[in-house]
């Protein structure tokens, strides 16, 4: 089998040597690779004395990932024990679904004597756990000892028999368990801790974009305000034209950087620039009255002398129908 694997691999190094450390069984424990497969381990442990579970020997199988012992194994139950689901992956802190828990440090010996700890625990609705009552699990540890597997045979004939009560190795076992305990209760409030912190920051957060939306809507509202005055005061001459209206364009004032600089007073509305109207201040400089000379102005009033002689030319018309002469109608515009 070794030469079927490469000897460099350090998970093929670790495996061999804990092979070799469990090649002969225990009273509590025993665990081997299959012969074809270095990666799946068949174990079997005893049920804990002075439990619902004594007397009962359970099987499993334990799949080491290829980069083992950095990261956990996955243990599954193969004799229904009713603490365990069988055939499913388990959640224990020392397997595959706590590998942020899982110590390099810890091997497959230390696994089955978590495995045996765990055991008369609550299952705390785990993933693979099940809450049996005791008498359930009492006929099923009873029923356990005829239990075959497919590779190892049966499996009431892989333990040695208990001699004693094997205090030693229960109280390791505990201390195994509440180790681990320890590390998963550790690795939680770790990470309920930086749950809380995310919910915080993600508060602060929401509560600076509404207190920037509103500052916003404030401004936008001036801008709006201050827009409407600039029309109202400014020179009616010069506001002849509706498009002129969309021709304004609103410069950026100082309501911008003072929200940058962390500002908590009003803004001061924005400088407006209209066709006919000259920039200013709407606090602190008046409105300019003085006619200011620009090409759209210009246009303004070449186009209403326009639109004045053409309704003098319509008149003219109509009066030339109704038989008045032109001279009439000369005079009359005069």
């Amino acid at each position: 089998m070794e030469a079927s694997y490469n000897s460099r691999c350090p998970a093929v190094k670790r495996l061999f040597r804990e092979a070799k450390e469990l090649h002969e069984a225990t009273e509590e424990y025993y665990a081997q690779p299959l012969e074809d497969n270095l990666f799946e381990w068949h174990f079997t442990v005893r049920g804990p004395p002075d439990t619902e579970f004594d007397g009962g020997i359970y099987h499993g199988r334990i799949i080491m990932p290829a980069d083992y012992p950095m990261k956990p194994p996955n243990i599954i139950f193969l004799t229904p024990n009713g603490r365990f689901e069988t055939n499913k992956k388990i959640c224990l802190s020392i397997s595959g679904h706590h590998p942020e828990t899982w110590q390099p440090s810890w091997s497959i010996r230390t696994a089955l004597l978590a495995i045996i700890g765990f055991m008369p625990t609550p299952a705390n609705g785990t993933i693979g756990s099940l809450d049996y009552t005791a008498k359930e699990r009492a006929k099923l540890a009873k029923k356990s000892q005829e239990y075959e597997c497919p590779d190892c045979g049966c499996i009431n004939s892989l333990l040695k028999e208990r001699t004693g009560d094997n205090k030693d190795l229960q109280q390791e076992a505990r201390e195994v368990m509440s180790q681990c305990a320890v590390s998963i209760k550790a690795d939680t409030k770790n990470g309920s801790d930086q749950a809380s912190g995310t919910a915080d920051s993600s508060n602060t957060i929401s509560k600076a974009e509404e207190a920037d939306t509103e500052h916003s809507s404030l401004a936008d509202g001036e801008d709006t305000t201050i827009a409407a005055e600039t029309q109202g005061s400014a020179n009616p001459e010069s506001t002849v034209s509706a498009p002129q209206a969309t021709n304004q364009t609103t410069l950026p004032g100082n309501h911008l950087a003072n929200r940058n600089q962390g500002a908590t007073a009003v803004d001061p509305a924005p400088e407006m620039l209209m066709e006919g109207v000259a920039p200013h201040n709407a606090q602190t400089n008046p409105v300019s009255s003085a006619p200011v000379s620009s090409p759209g102005f210009i246009y303004n009033m070449v186009l209403s002398a326009a639109i004045v002689l053409f309704i003098g030319l319509v008149m003219r018309r109509i009066f030339l129908l109704e038989g008045d002469t032109s001279e009439e109608l000369d005079d009359l515009l005069l």
